[in-house]
């Protein structure tokens, strides 16, 4: 079952009292994943970040990329945002 990809922006305040950063999500079902459970590939100024994963639990993990935890949260937050 192939699915679709689905690109959008969000806008996530990483730094107090700076401007929020907008960073283009990405989803995509991974080929070898059999669940065929959606994952988000982040990207700023046409930069790679990292991928996320939620879990069952709505938790937010880095499958892949250099991301502090605190940025993951935000951005799996803003995502979340994103699907309400």
């Amino acid at each position: 079952m192939q699915q679709e990809e689905e690109i959008f922006n969000i806008s996530v305040a990483i730094n107090t009292g700076l401007e929020p950063l907008t960073f283009t999500i990405t989803t995509y079902y991974p080929a070898a994943n059999p669940k065929h459970e959606r994952n988000y590939r982040v990207t700023r100024d046409n930069e790679a970040l990292g991928i996320l994963h939620q879990d069952a639990d709505s938790r937010w993990h880095l499958v892949e990329g250099n991301l502090e935890q605190e940025e993951i949260q935000s951005i799996g937050q803003a995502i979340d945002a994103h699907y309400t």
